[in-house]
């Protein structure tokens, strides 16, 4: 499974989480922070940095996401 960090505007906060929650948790299932193991939190952060520093080479595809 891959693992997306959402930031969204108050407004649509619920809306989008009531979404998620009627996909089959099979599939996708929202993670409260205190799941991730510290080597996960860890590479979220480092994800998190390059994104910041515009480097985007993590992720698969992401010329197409774009």
């Amino acid at each position: 499974m891959k693992t997306i960090l959402l930031e969204v505007e108050d407004e649509s906060y619920q809306t989008i989480l009531d979404f998620i929650k009627l996909l089959p948790e099979q599939r996708c299932h929202i993670l409260d922070e205190d799941e991730l193991t510290k080597e996960e939190h860890h590479h979220v952060q480092k994800c998190l940095t390059q994104i910041a520093q515009g480097d985007y080479s993590e992720f698969d595809e992401w010329e197409t996401v774009k």
